[in-house]
């Protein structure tokens, strides 16, 4: 499940606007790779919309089925935004119509075809 928990407002370079639902996944707990710790977040990402302001401050809230999963992309730089420390990305989030315990069935799927090809 996610949830749309805001929505924001974005302008083109041809200078039209539109509205982003910004959605939030559940929690996740993460480890550090420098401590070692765990940490808790959110995965975030935001999708296009045809609504207006009115109607997207009316979606807040509103649960969708789904989840919000990890997609790799070209790298580009990133600062975060607490530190101002610049790092490269090389994924992004975005919404996906499955679960993510459907995500992860396919990916078992997937790499025991792989194993199965190697094998014979």
């Amino acid at each position: 499940m996610v949830q749309v928990t805001n929505y924001r407002k974005v302008e083109t370079d041809e200078g039209d606007s539109y509205i982003r639902l910004i959605l939030s996944g559940s929690l996740s707990l993460t480890k550090s790779e420098k401590t070692g710790n765990y940490y808790a977040s959110v995965r975030r990402c935001s999708i296009s919309s045809t609504f207006d302001e009115a109607q997207a401050k009316l979606m807040i809230g509103q649960k969708l089925s789904g989840s919000i999963q990890r997609e790799e992309c070209d790298s580009y730089q990133y600062v975060i935004p607490d530190t101002g420390e610049e790092i490269t990305l090389t994924h992004r989030w975005v919404y996906s119509e499955q679960s993510d315990e459907e995500v992860a069935i396919n990916e078992m799927v997937q790499e025991a075809n792989e194993e199965l090809l190697e094998a014979a």
